[in-house]
């Protein structure tokens, strides 16, 4: 075992997950990889084993965040230091987890997010989706006061204490865990540090945010940024009773 676990949601995901596999076993970057298959109609779960790829599957679609979590539980029952979110699409260049690894286990900042606003990305992001970030910035900064340029990014490396702490029955957002994680961070006083990362074109399968999607996206992002709101300020009027 090593000192980290790269964890791979997957929902749906067998024409992408053995290249991405592949790819992160070509880097040789003494991680331990996690394929979680969050209850795929395809056969993700069957082209994992045959990569030779460690897999634990949901008997259904619990949702993104469901799967990280059981990630995170995983990792906490193996001792892990630190844990890195990737993408099972093929957009994160493998590469960037060297970056990820670095900047984790220099114990400056409890969660390591990646950027493609910093980097030199291949990715073309529609002006729905610019809008959406555009307000999710917005609303983390008038919130928190922290700038995070880019709020949706999957890529993200966090300390063993922030993701014991997610690994809590309650503690992490089921389906989309984005900007309302991050702002949730910034009000509990963990430390984000923000890196530049290269990101490219899905080549195969729907994107989760495809079409309208955002739109639904937002509307569940707004509805869990204000729940974490009114539950930080409540916590901040039961100290001050």
């Amino acid at each position: 075992m090593t000192d980290g676990l790269v964890i791979i949601p997957a929902y749906n995901e067998a024409e992408n997950i053995a290249k991405v596999l592949k790819e992160i076993e070509q880097l040789q970057l003494g991680l331990d990889v996690l394929v979680i298959n969050d209850g795929s109609k395809d056969n993700t779960k069957e082209v994992v084993i045959e990569a030779g790829g460690h897999v634990i599957s949901h008997p259904f679609n619990l949702g993104y965040g469901s799967a990280l979590q059981t990630g995170f539980k995983y990792a906490k029952n193996n001792n892990y230091k630190y844990v890195i979110q990737f993408d099972a699409d093929g957009q994160h260049y493998p590469r960037n987890l060297i970056t990820m690894k670095e900047e984790i286990s220099k114990g400056k900042a409890d969660i390591i997010s990646g950027s493609r606003f910093l980097g030199n990305t291949t990715q073309k992001l529609g002006c729905l989706k610019l809008f959406v970030m555009g307000l999710l910035r917005l609303i983390i900064k008038l919130t928190t006061g922290t700038k995070i340029s880019d709020p949706t990014c999957g890529l993200k490396a966090l300390s063993r204490s922030t993701y014991e702490y997610y690994s809590i029955m309650g503690n992490y957002p089921p389906d989309y865990p984005d900007a309302d994680v991050s702002i949730q961070m910034i009000k509990l006083g963990y430390k984000i540090k923000e890196v530049p990362i290269n990101v490219r074109e899905r080549e195969r399968g729907e994107s989760m945010h495809s079409g309208l999607k955002p739109i639904i996206y937002l509307m569940k992002m707004f509805l869990s940024i204000i729940i974490i709101l009114l539950r930080s300020a409540f916590k901040i009027v039961l100290t001050n009773l």
